[in-house]
């Protein structure tokens, strides 16, 4: 799983002295301490203050040099410094929640997937003695359905068959998506009440 997003302390520290600035805590035209001053205060090393402004610098809102030192040069740049940091900052967040729905959803197809080979595994267990099996067909060369999706044929509506399998060629596709495309040959593991052998038996060639 992906590690949840979090904010390098050098972007905190520029946002901290962004909105100092928006704010007017820190006026246009002023200076902000050394940066030995700045590292104590935020406790952090004179590199990491370094880094810190360097990105307000290059987003316009400090200039540095070597002689004057650090001096505060915008407060637009600065508001918009941090309208572009809240984008960023939410977009890391829908990514962190994005990785963890996809995450979930990968649990959950493999729970599926498990009940599935299950199902199948007890049903032909309970094939010679009379109980519910899953059923078996192989759609025809001239079947309707060939070329269509599970979902755009309405398998399920029209059947009322739930679809376990889909044995095709050497392969065995567990629990196929709405999307897999009937192929000529497939074979169809299906189980339902009484009566869906029929129903599916019509439904794939009528």
């Amino acid at each position: 799983m992906k590690k949840k997003y979090t904010t390098p302390k050098y972007i905190k520290i520029a946002l901290d002295i962004a909105y100092r600035i928006y704010n007017d805590d820190l006026k246009v035209g002023s200076k902000v301490s050394g940066r030995s001053t700045l590292s104590s205060k935020y406790n952090v090393s004179p590199e990491t203050i370094r880094r810190s402004m360097t990105l307000l610098k290059d987003a316009n809102i400090v200039k540095v040099t070597e002689k004057s030192g650090i001096s505060i040069v915008s407060k637009t740049h600065a508001y918009r410094f941090i309208q572009n940091f809240k984008t960023k900052d939410n977009i890391s967040r829908l990514q962190d929640e994005t990785n963890k729905l996809i995450q979930q959803k990968n649990e959950i197809e493999e729970n599926i997937e498990e009940n599935i080979n299950s199902i199948i595994e007890y049903s032909t267990q309970l094939r010679n003695i009379g109980l519910i099996y899953p059923f078996e067909l192989e759609i025809p060369k001239d079947s309707p359905i060939i070329g269509n999706t599970i979902a755009s044929t309405s398998f399920w509506q029209n059947t009322k068959a739930t679809i376990l399998g889909i044995k095709r060629d050497d392969q065995l596709i567990i629990s196929p998506g709405p999307h897999l495309t009937f192929r000529e040959s497939d074979i169809i593991l299906f189980v339902g009440a009484d009566g869906i052998l029929q129903n599916v038996e019509i439904f794939i060639n009528p």
